[in-house]
């Protein structure tokens, strides 16, 4: 296990302190996501249905993701359930389950999603309730004892809703320092979104590559670089 996966299967919030900012990669796109990981900037991976359509796999790749993304096992890995009812979600929970067993599964916020997280919980598999709208699911998640939930911001913004202003209520439901959910914030499309909900208490993000390359973009920093080694140049 690398130093990173230690020092945060180790660490211990202290109550009432936020966490340190972590950032999972979302995507499945294995070319896109391995350069992240090897940063050591990047703590873990999530998928969504979507996400593997688009990289052109299919259920009988979760094992082969999960296996590249999780690395040595330090870092966490998400894959979301399927189904109209809660037997279906279950059965293919528990799919995913066998085909990845230390990934978390991630389960919509809906009442059939509830039934089956408690089924989840019973045997010991971490759950991430996703699709999360509003802020009166973060009383859902809490009681459930979800390890996240993950709210859509973008999509907030995009459907008219102040998303930086509902999803500040559920930190201030749930105070973000690991003694409750997290929330993982999702459908965030630049670094400047990231900024806003970082004020807002967010601590945990899911970041397509092309946003955690943003985070990085900054014409001073790259001019003062560039005068650093120009300098250095010169002195050898």
């Amino acid at each position: 296990m690398s130093d990173q996966g230690e020092m945060m299967q180790n660490f211990q919030p202290t109550p009432g302190c936020p966490i340190p900012v972590r950032i999972l990669a979302d995507s499945a796109v294995r070319e896109e996501v391995e350069p992240w990981l090897r940063t050591g900037l990047v703590c873990g991976v999530t998928t969504n249905p979507t996400l593997l359509r688009r990289a052109g796999l299919h259920v009988s790749d979760i094992a082969e993701v999960a296996r590249w993304a999780a690395g040595d096992g330090e870092r966490e890995v998400c894959f979301q359930l399927w189904g109209d009812t809660a037997e279906q979600q279950y059965s293919n929970a528990m799919r995913i389950h066998e085909l990845a067993p230390e990934a978390l599964i991630k389960v919509p916020v809906t009442p059939a999603g509830v039934t089956v997280v408690s089924r989840l919980h019973a045997q010991g598999i971490q759950v991430l309730l996703t699709a999360v709208y509003a802020a009166k699911q973060a009383a859902i998640a809490s009681a459930l004892g979800v390890r996240y939930l993950a709210p859509y911001y973008n999509r907030m913004l995009a459907a008219g809703r102040d998303g930086a202003a509902e999803i500040g209520r559920m930190a201030s439901m749930i105070p973000q320092d690991g003694r409750g959910p997290l929330i993982l914030a999702a459908s965030v499309k630049s670094g400047r979104q990231v900024v806003e909900l970082l004020e807002v208490g967010v601590r945990v993000f899911t970041l397509p590559p092309a946003v955690i390359a943003d985070l990085f973009t900054d014409q001073l920093t790259d001019q003062a670089v560039s005068d650093f080694e120009a300098d250095i140049q010169a002195a050898l």
